[in-house]
C-alpha cells in the first residue's frame, strides 16, 4: 500500500507541476506589467505636479488624486502578487523532491 501511496503522490505532483509553472510565469509577467504601469503613473504624477503650479489647481487636482489612489492600489496589488508568488514557490519546492 505504501508503494501505491508514493505513486499517487508522484501522479499528483506530475499533474500539478505544469500548472504551478504556468501560474508562476503568469505572476511574473503580471508583476513586470504592474512595474511598468507604476513607472508610468509616477511619470504622469510628476508631470501633473508641474502643471498644478501653472494651471488652475482645481482642474488638475482630481486627476492627481485619482493617480495617487491608483498608485496605492497598484502597490497593494503588487504586495498580494508577491505573496501569491511566494506561495507558488513553496508549492514548487514541495513538489520538486517528490518528482525525483
Amino acid at each position: 500500500m505504501s508503494n501505491n501511496n508514493g505513486g499517487t503522490e508522484q501522479g499528483i505532483a506530475s499533474l500539478l507541476a505544469p500548472v504551478i509553472l504556468d501560474m508562476d510565469k503568469a505572476i511574473t509577467a503580471t508583476q513586470q506589467s504592474q512595474d511598468e504601469l507604476g513607472k508610468e503613473i509616477e511619470r504622469l504624477v510628476a508631470e501633473l505636479e508641474l502643471f498644478t503650479e501653472i494651471a488652475e489647481p482645481p482642474r488638475l487636482q482630481p486627476a492627481l488624486n485619482k493617480l495617487t489612489e491608483s498608485r496605492k492600489r497598484l502597490a497593494l496589488a503588487n504586495k498580494l502578487m508577491q505573496q501569491t508568488q511566494a506561495r507558488v514557490q513553496r508549492i514548487e519546492s514541495q513538489l520538486s523532491p517528490q518528482q525525483q
